[in-house]
């Protein structure tokens, strides 16, 4: 990743040794943990759940942050940016982790404006509808000719973050399809022992080989933004990385839970794979 001298790796704020900044962008001055939490309260708070919180601190900035708030998502994010030309990902401004009383990470980010698309899909007719899908399969499409992963995991390179592997030992990066499908066996295995299941897991998983592609991994409809019935930005990138091509649509199906018609319309958003969708179903049952 270069960013031509605003990139600032492992530097120290003024304000103590514990807060290592990965980036900072000119001009931007980064605010400290203290001022961060002097800025937010209940009123500009977005989100705050499972150790992680999205507050507005400014008309601009957003701040993501807390224990369960990664570097890897900034770098991902920045990649993106880097890397398509119209996909509307958030602007990265700065991002540190401080060693605390917790080990936190602070993601510092342009706002989107709109709503996100969950609130609003069902008032949509089908013009809106498909609009909006129309859109997001371009946006999609950028991020699929980034050139091709040799390696899956995230941007770095570095381990995936996709919670499939969360409480598994081994997490990669891996250089092949193979590597990360035997790694997957063995985190089932782990979690639920059968002595007789690891060939059958093989057989379902390896039936095909597939390209490596930069994924978002998480496209549910409260990660995308809409403002005035178009899109206006793709958010939560903390599961991307290089993954196999099946792998956006598996999760996005997977997730979505059929709770209405969105599922009609991500099949032309993405291409689908039927079969891969339900073995990563059959696998993410006991591995979620």
């Amino acid at each position: 990743m270069s960013n031509d001298g605003a990139e600032k790796i492992s530097q120290v704020l003024d304000c103590g040794p514990q807060i290592n900044i990965l980036f900072s962008a000119p001009d931007f001055t980064v605010p400290s943990p203290d001022i961060v939490n002097k800025i937010v309260s209940s009123d500009n708070t977005i989100f705050n759940w499972g150790g992680v919180k999205i507050a507005r601190i400014s008309p601009e900035i957003v701040v993501k942050f807390g224990h369960h708030v990664t570097l890897s998502e900034a770098k991902d994010m920045m990649f993106v940016k880097e890397n398509t030309d119209t996909l509307p990902v958030p602007k990265i401004f700065a991002c540190y982790s401080y060693y605390g009383s917790l080990f936190d990470t602070y993601i510092f980010m342009s706002f989107v404006e709109g709503q996100s698309l969950d609130k609003i899909w069902e008032t949509y007719d089908e013009d809106i509808k498909k609009h909006v899908t129309n859109q997001l399969k371009e946006y999609l499409g950028e991020l699929r000719k980034i050139s091709d992963g040799k390696y899956i995991g995230s941007v770095g390179p570095g381990p995936v973050t996709d919670p499939i592997l969360e409480t598994y030992h081994v997490q990669g990066p891996f250089d092949s399809e193979e590597a990360f499908d035997n790694a997957i066996i063995d985190a089932y295995q782990s979690k639920a022992p059968k002595s007789h299941i690891k060939n059958f897991l093989s057989g379902m998983l390896c039936q095909k080989r597939h390209q490596i592609v930069f994924t978002h991994g998480d496209l549910r409809l409260q990660n995308i933004m809409v403002n005035n019935g178009s899109v206006s930005g793709i958010l939560d990138w903390e599961f991307s990385g290089w993954y196999p091509e099946y792998w956006e649509f598996s999760k996005a199906l997977y997730i979505w839970k059929w709770q209405n018609d969105w599922s009609d319309y991500l099949v032309h958003i993405l291409q689908p794979y039927y079969a891969e969708y339900a073995v990563h179903s059959f696998l993410t049952e006991t591995l979620w």
